[in-house]
């Protein structure tokens, strides 16, 4: 009967290397190096070879992957991210105490799915570099080393990953959207733990990006738009936008999540930005057969306006009367009333700069949807986590590069 791993959480089967129970320095240094410094081992006991590299193996001088050797190391220091190897001091002391040569080891994700230079991590992320990826990733600081998991929602020590790496491993999630199957097959790393790793810091990202107040009152609008010879510029520009879903099996839901406009089941959702191309807000999501008023409506972005604000958006936003009574303007482009088929002038102009503003939001939910977890279907197990999923996506496009030179 094949044994399991002896590594906390791991359910590998397929082979390994034995404890060193010969040598009682080494066999101390190995459980240590996997927190089980009071497990007895048996002469069946394994490590799967998962939890190991291959500088961890002495080869023959002439074996083709030592002549490989310079090229994997050549990789490996183009990884612009510190991050230790599979995330844990544990496991990087067993690496130490097996070949004193991995000090220096990049993201073990990095390293599974080869990814070298700036334009696999853009595949990957959607993020320009390693760097872009440090920065956000340093924004919140050590609270992420006590992150309750999903679904005991406990403090512990995830196997393998380190908070950077199970960052990285949403990043390549929201970006790429592949299943979480191959993911593990990928990593080595069971897909329930990469399905609970991925739901706990879609919840940590959706409250602590909550944390930061993007929207932008309309003071700071007119002393920043003034000072670009901008008079009455827009607090914000709205649009909504749609996800599909996988189709429900109750018939209600069926109902209330299909889409005429898309011909399939999906969520609907309402975006905001600034006039200088950011997200200021995101509604929940609803289902697809909610209309673009009934939607504006209820999503709670009436309660930001203020006095004098000014809303672009599309001619399909029939609302000036939802927040007339707080004296905001809704503007649209206009619609054509003459009989001979012409604007006049002065419409044709103001349409024009409506639209030219209102593209812009267009752009933005365009930028979001490179996630792919948003542009493809969504999977009927991560529809309950929907909402935070969208503002999540639509969130980290703001530190992205601006769409508005």
């Amino acid at each position: 009967m094949p044994q399991c791993c002896a590594v906390p959480m791991c359910a590998n089967k397929k082979g390994g290397h034995k404890f060193p129970t010969e040598d009682k320095n080494r066999l101390k240094q190995w459980l240590v190096a996997i927190r089980r410094d009071k497990f007895t081992p048996t002469k069946n006991s394994l490590v799967c070879k998962s939890h190991f590299t291959k500088d961890d193996y002495q080869l023959p001088k002439d074996s083709v992957l030592e002549k490989l050797e310079i090229e994997f190391e050549k990789k490996q220091n183009d990884v612009g991210i510190q991050c230790d190897l599979c995330g844990s001091d544990n496991l990087k002391t067993l690496k130490e105490c097996l070949q004193n040569e991995n000090k220096n080891k990049k993201s073990s994700i990095a390293n599974v799915l080869d990814i070298t230079n700036a334009a696999e991590v853009q595949f990957y992320t959607g993020f320009q570099d390693y760097e872009h990826i440090k920065f956000i990733f340093s924004i919140f600081g050590d609270e992420v080393n006590c992150l309750k998991y999903y679904p005991q929602l406990k403090t512990l020590k995830v196997p393998f990953l380190n908070p950077c790496d199970q960052f990285l491993l949403v990043l390549i999630k929201l970006r790429r959207n592949m299943l979480f199957t191959e993911l593990a097959f990928r990593s080595k790393i069971n897909k329930t733990v990469l399905s609970n790793i991925f739901i706990t810091w879609i919840n940590y990202l959706y409250c602590k990006l909550k944390e930061l107040n993007v929207w932008v009152p309309k003071q700071c609008i007119d002393k920043n738009m003034k000072y670009y010879g901008k008079i009455n510029p827009c607090t914000v520009i709205v649009d909504c936008t749609e996800i599909k879903i996988e189709k429900p099996k109750n018939p209600l839901t069926q109902q209330l999540t299909y889409s005429t406009y898309k011909s399939a089941n999906t969520l609907k959702v309402l975006i905001g930005i600034s006039a200088s191309g950011c997200v200021t807000f995101v509604s929940d999501a609803y289902g697809g057969s909610t209309s673009d008023r009934e939607l504006f409506e209820k999503c709670g972005l009436i309660d930001k306006l203020e006095p004098n604000d000014i809303i672009f958006s599309d001619r399909g936003f029939n609302v000036q009367d939802l927040v007339c009574h707080k004296d905001v303007t809704v503007n649209v482009p206009e619609f054509l009333k003459n009989t001979d088929g012409q604007f006049e002038t002065s419409q044709l102009t103001r349409s024009k700069n409506i639209s030219s503003e209102r593209i812009h939001v267009e752009r933005v939910i365009g930028l979001a949807k490179t996630f792919k977890i948003l542009s493809g279907k969504l999977d009927s197990k991560l529809v309950p986590l929907a909402d935070r999923i969208i503002f999540v996506c639509f969130m980290l496009t703001n530190f992205k590069n601006n769409i508005i030179k």
